[in-house]
């Protein structure tokens, strides 16, 4: 498989969408939006980037993805971004520890609500260390501000969709969660039931990342054609909350597919869902 060109769609939005820790050390003085910091806000506390704020939606869940259930959701996140000082117009830089999945739920979810200026710390929080970037333990705050969502669905799927076409030829479903719980032997303890989307490709979230950073896109092109994915395919990755399929939804966009929709319901929703499908058992390929 060839490699893409520099100027290729796929390094265009790595080019867009992800700074590097140097980059932004050699600016972040003179940078006129905000710092996200994702992170917990006890690991906010203990040391973050200068000037950062402390913002994380990671412990609101979705509990339904139908149509009143993404208002709700929307409502609420846009009520917290707003008291933090953000707006649709804010530019923003968000970061985890390094390229973790609380960044890319954030993320995702800033992108779900039609914010069109965040890019991601590539490495995060220990790549800026060791390039020499600052670190304070001074809290941080932005006068509060209208955020005025306006959503956006391109990245999204809903559960009701999912089920819709389980059987559609050119959409893979794919679990990135850890084996246990694709296999339906973990005790997550808010899980009704135990198992998988039926059909579902698993394929660890961790596998798009190397040492704190995503993989080249021919890397992670080489990946998914192992397991019989085509380019072309539309590709529907979940998780439990949608934090790590939110990782591999990122991993799958910068590395040019052009249609992949993150699942934010996730295994909470299905499992709490009696009359969605589910299997048992083991991994497989398409």
């Amino acid at each position: 498989m060839s490699s893409p060109s520099k100027n290729s769609p796929a390094n265009q939005l790595r080019d867009a969408f992800l700074v590097e820790p140097e980059t932004l050390l050699a600016t972040y003085a003179d940078w006129d939006g905000l710092i996200i910091d994702a992170r917990s806000p006890e690991a906010y506390a203990a040391g973050h980037i200068p000037g950062a704020i402390s913002v994380t939606t990671y412990d609101y869940f979705v509990p339904n993805t139908k149509p009143e259930g993404m208002r709700a959701f929307a409502s609420q996140a846009a009520a917290l971004y707003g008291a933090a000082g953000i707006s649709l117009d804010t530019p923003l830089v968000v970061y985890d520890d390094d390229t973790g999945v609380r960044v890319a739920r954030e993320c995702w979810l800033l992108e779900y609500l039609g914010h069109r200026n965040v890019r991601l710390l590539h490495g995060g929080l220990n790549a800026w260390k060791q390039c020499g970037g600052p670190i304070s333990t001074s809290s941080h705050a932005a006068l509060p501000t209208l955020f005025e969502a306006k959503l956006d669905a391109a990245g999204f799927v809903s559960a009701d969709e999912i089920t819709a076409e389980l059987d559609h030829p050119k959409r893979v479903v794919i679990d990135v969660r850890d084996e246990l719980e694709h296999d339906g032997l973990d005790h997550t303890a808010c899980c009704e039931r135990r198992g998988h989307v039926p059909g579902a490709v698993w394929i660890h979230w961790s596998a798009f990342l190397e040492q704190g950073r995503f993989k080249s896109v021919e890397a992670i092109r080489d990946l998914l054609q192992s397991r019989g994915i085509q380019a072309d395919d539309e590709l529907v990755p979940y998780c439990h909350r949608g934090a790590r399929s939110a990782n591999a939804y990122w991993a799958l966009r910068l590395a040019g597919y052009a249609q992949v929709r993150n699942y934010i319901g996730s295994w909470h929703e299905w499992s709490a869902r009696p009359e969605l499908p589910l299997e048992l058992g083991h991994r497989q390929s398409r």
